[in-house]
């Protein structure tokens, strides 16, 4: 499913189909971030997906701003016409939708204010995860953690099997053949640290946040889907975040094992088997009343080349209130998650051996 700029704004406005040309009103620095966004979501570049700018500085009138000619808005054929205005100001916004108001244009038919750059993106990023709802339905999982318990001879046992798989697990990959099946990585600040690593490693179809993505200096990664990760949990006093049902929109857990959790609950999967997950080793991590717990700085992940942040330490308490509402989430839709972690201190989830799946 490939993204064409002018067939997902049709799907907005009826003038795309009846012909018309699409102009970008505002020729100023909010339209670099606008083209980042859409290099790196869609890889389309926007400039070529126009026919024009408008701008009332009659100095801009006339020259070229990114490859395009600039107009005044009485220079185009506004009946034949979508604008978008690029502007970020709200009162900007409403002084030119007034003035297109003589134009007979009209917002949500033929203008559109900044955010329907992202609404765009969005709307196409929702319909194609609609390919994942329910794709593996009634099979098993098994959620793929980084803690010290995690094995290579383990992961050699799921080579077979749908898994996922976070962070650094590439670190693993030299101890065995097993490769995920599907790839998060839902912290900003590791993805900015490893992206030049997962675009070496990680092969298969990959997840990200926005926020990730939008923030990197210089995203290249293919073969991967974006979300928008919702963190008003932090809102609620009591920390306890949402369980989505439409992973265009994944909720923050203080974990990126809960991401995954959302997702294989959108794939259907019954059983959810969590593996790696010890849920105890942090060299430093916060509680909810912002009280500094320090644990066993030297086994905190599967090996010691597993190097974390010194500025961002654990969240137990919020990745446990995670846990509680996936597991509330699952028991609800009879999905069964069980933890076969080997050992570990996560007693939210019933245990099960791990050599017994098998």
């Amino acid at each position: 499913m490939s993204f064409d700029f002018r067939t997902e704004l049709g799907k907005i406005t009826p003038r795309i189909a009846q012909g018309a040309k699409v102009y970008i009103w505002g020729c100023g620095a909010n339209w670099e971030p606008i083209c980042k966004m859409y290099k790196y979501l869609v890889d389309v570049n926007i400039d070529d997906c126009i026919d024009g700018f408008i701008d009332n500085d009659v100095n801009k009138q006339g020259t070229t701003f990114h490859g395009k000619r600039v107009y005044a808005i009485s220079d185009i054929d506004t009946d034949n016409s979508v604008i978008l205005i690029s502007i970020a100001s709200h009162q900007t916004n409403e002084e030119i939708l007034s003035q297109l108001l003589s134009y007979d244009m009209y917002y949500r038919n033929s203008v559109f204010i900044v955010g329907y750059f992202f609404i765009i993106l969005m709307r196409y990023e929702y319909e194609r995860l609609l390919q994942f709802k329910d794709k593996y339905k009634g099979k098993r999982c098994f959620i793929i953690g980084n803690g010290p318990s995690l094995l290579a001879s383990d992961l050699d046992k799921l080579k077979d099997e749908i898994t996922f798989a976070t962070n650094k697990i590439y670190l693993m990959f030299d101890k065995t053949k097993w490769r995920p099946s599907y790839y998060v990585c839902g912290d900003g600040h590791v993805f900015a640290q490893i992206q030049n690593e997962i675009s070496k490693y990680i092969k298969c179809p990959a997840f990200y946040p926005l926020h990730a993505i939008l923030s990197s200096d210089n995203f290249n990664l293919t073969n991967f889907f974006y979300y928008a990760l919702d963190d008003r949990a932090f809102w609620r006093p009591n920390m306890k975040p949402t369980f989505s049902e439409e992973i265009f929109i994944l909720y923050w857990g203080a974990t990126v094992s809960y991401e995954c959790m959302q997702l294989a609950a959108y794939m259907g999967f019954s059983e959810i088997y969590l593996l790696g997950i010890d849920n105890t080793c942090f060299a430093r991590e916060v509680k909810l009343n912002g009280e500094i717990v320090y644990g066993n700085s030297e086994k905190t992940h599967f090996t010691k080349e597993y190097t974390t942040t010194d500025i961002y330490p654990s969240l137990t308490d919020g990745s446990n209130a995670a846990y509680q509402t996936a597991r509330e989430y699952c028991e609800q839709h009879n999905i069964k998650i069980r933890n076969a972690t080997r050992g570990g201190a996560l007693e939210i989830f019933e245990r099960v051996d791990f050599d017994g799946l098998f």
